[in-house]
């Protein structure tokens, strides 16, 4: 069982030691936030906080489905001091990045948003309660397609380089580790990030802090969350 309540598999440790192997290796006082073993201090005076998923997808990996990431984010306490962003798609060895201020990037070219101004034209991934069938009616009702992917990094990824018009997960089960790098990511190409009720996502950099996420490309972002009207 690891560190956030959920179990793990051999595939998440071993991925997870084989990324904290190589961050003690740096000799960088650092606190790193990860699934698996909680929290770790490495030094006496970090510098900044890594918050590491080391495979985010672990069904799509384990299933033989091209679609899983590392995820990377640097900040310190909470995700709003998010500086540096890294999803590296371990299906087919690209990436997507960010620094705060300076764009986000994928295979370093800069990436931006859709464009797309009409719900009924969006493509959008989405998850939803448990017993939130309503949601899921009354956004397909209004949108063009919907799709569950099953890596939270990358598809945060996918709205910002304008793969998808919008990213929802109203399951209450996010944690930093999925989503602190793809936040970044997303504002950084010209996109926002609330929880559903038009508030900025403000948790701390832990393992156990659980939001719900609408993310879009901003331009439908108020339509998106009438529709789902929670």
């Amino acid at each position: 069982m690891g560190a956030d309540g959920t179990p793990s598999r051999l595939i998440d440790i071993a991925a997870e030691d084989a990324a904290l192997n190589i961050l003690s290796s740096s000799g960088i006082d650092m606190k790193i936030v990860t699934e698996e073993k909680g929290i770790i201090i490495f030094g006496d005076k970090p510098e900044f906080t890594v918050v590491l998923d080391p495979l985010d997808g672990t069904y799509n990996a384990t299933h033989n489905i091209p679609f899983y990431s590392v995820s990377i984010a640097i900040g310190n306490d909470e995700i709003t001091d998010i500086k540096y962003a890294k999803v590296y798609n371990l299906s087919n060895r690209t990436d997507f990045t960010a620094e705060l201020g300076g764009g986000a990037f994928y295979n370093n070219n800069e990436i931006r948003v859709s464009s797309t101004l009409e719900i009924e034209e969006c493509a959008i991934a989405a998850y939803g309660y448990n017993k939130g069938e309503e949601v899921f009616k009354r956004l397909a009702r209004r949108v063009r397609r919907i799709r569950s992917l099953g890596s939270a990094a990358l598809e945060l990824c996918y709205v910002a380089s304008g793969r998808f018009d919008a990213f929802i997960d109203l399951r209450n089960r996010l944690r930093p580790t999925d989503v602190a790098a793809g936040i970044l990511i997303v504002n950084e190409a010209g996109g926002i990030v609330t929880d559903g009720y038009g508030n900025p996502l403000c948790i701390k950099l832990d393992v156990i802090s659980k939001v719900n996420l609408v993310s879009s490309n901003s331009l439908i972002h108020n339509t998106l969350e009438k529709t789902i009207g929670l």
